[in-house]
């Protein structure tokens, strides 16, 4: 049955078109008041059928891009119903980290946890569930806890990549698009991946995978793993040196699998503004505005906050809430959403528009008539939100 309706969606959407994961105040509460996104905020609207929603929220760098846009959307949110309440973590550096904050978040009265970043991968979510929490995220590890009642499933990506789960997907579309931009000689700022961070060793892999593929299409780019992989995060020891001797090399372009804006500066020291090209796993936002302007941002693959992250809270409110959205055979659902690939300024700055002027592609009116509905209008309505769409 997912496989049928999978390739129908599939069909629907690359018709019109041509990547489960990954700031604010930790530990704390988020339930302001304030109008966004054309919502009408009073003091006694509520989500769905009023029961507490209280989400704790799973982060990697509270400083992310990604991060910092989908709070502002969760914070819409929280400021258009009463009853709907996020806490965040802060930036967590490994395991035990992610398990403490879980625990935390039982003992603030949370209800549900958004698994935007597992590094405890199955701990993890037995942890959650454990303390009666709903979970929500890790697609890699859908099989294992489909069946399990509090878990309320994730998101997937449409794609006609076989065998490509988001992560690996996003990894694909920076090589290609490096490839497609006249990028000759690449190198990789790979993050966690040396870590083995899962996300991070999808997006590798997809990088690779979509070097072999833009040379097969015909275009002339080389990458090396063993020479031409920068790894970790920029405020590690060796990272900026490692990226310095990169950029006094022959490389015309770079791919990076965090916020690209942490090479901006090296490159400018170097001299080389004009002389690199770069691909993002990133955000349309302020931050990439004049690189994309410019040229020096050749591809943003970007994860629109409110389609791709923001499907989480309507799983799990409807969990919460006593209307579970779940496949027919009682398993839990993957949500089909689309990565929009921005390779041109116009596009860019169209969302960045939109977003700036206060507006979501998915309001808070929208996920309110999504409680109670099932699984097929539930992904019926993100799966329909291409970059075309929006146009």
């Amino acid at each position: 049955m997912k496989k049928k309706l999978l390739a129908a969606l599939l069909t629907s959407a690359l018709a019109a078109t041509a990547i489960v994961g990954c700031g604010g105040t930790s530990n704390q509460s988020s339930n302001s008041g304030s109008t966004q996104g054309g919502s009408t905020s009073t003091s006694d609207s509520v989500l769905g059928n009023g029961d507490k929603v209280k989400l704790g929220v799973e982060v990697y760098d509270t400083t992310d891009e990604q991060f910092l846009a989908m709070q502002k959307y969760f914070d819409y949110l929280a400021s258009s119903y009463d009853n709907l309440e996020f806490v965040y973590s802060e930036s967590l550096a490994d395991a035990d980290a992610e398990l403490s904050f879980i625990d935390s978040c039982a003992t603030q009265g949370c209800n549900g946890i958004i698994g935007y970043y597992n590094i405890a991968e199955e701990a993890a979510i037995d942890e959650c569930i454990s303390q009666g929490m709903y979970y929500w995220g890790t697609q890699s590890l859908y099989d294992s806890y489909a069946d399990d009642e509090h878990y309320v499933g994730c998101y997937n990506f449409l794609s006609d990549v076989a065998d490509a789960n988001g992560d690996y997907l996003g990894g694909y579309y920076m090589a290609m698009g490096l490839g497609e931009s006249g990028v000759k000689h690449v190198f990789y700022c790979s993050g966690g991946y040396g870590m083995n961070v899962p996300m991070f060793v999808d997006r590798y892999n997809g990088f690779v995978a979509g070097i072999k593929a833009a040379q097969e299409a015909g275009y002339d780019i080389q990458f090396d793993e063993s020479t031409d992989v920068v790894d970790g995060w920029p405020d590690a020891d060796g990272f900026a040196q490692n990226v310095a001797t990169m950029l006094d090399g022959d490389y015309d372009g770079a791919a990076v699998s965090f916020n690209a804006a942490a090479l901006f500066q090296p490159i400018e020291t170097a001299g080389k503004a004009d002389a690199i090209k770069l691909a993002t796993i990133g955000e349309v936002s302020d931050t990439y505005s004049f690189a994309i302007e410019s040229g020096e941002i050749s591809t943003v693959v970007y994860d629109c906050e409110e389609i791709v992250f923001g499907n989480c809270v309507t799983l799990l409110a409807n969990a919460i809430q006593g209307t579970a959205v779940r496949n027919e055979d009682g398993t839990a659902p993957m949500i089909y959403t689309n990565r929009w690939v921005v390779t041109d300024a116009d596009t860019y700055n169209k969302i960045l528009e939109f977003h700036n002027a206060g507006n979501y592609y998915v309001t808070a009116e929208d996920v309110n008539k999504l409680m109670g509905a099932d699984y097929t209008t539930v992904n019926d309505f993100y799966s329909k939100l291409t970059i075309e769409s929006i146009q």
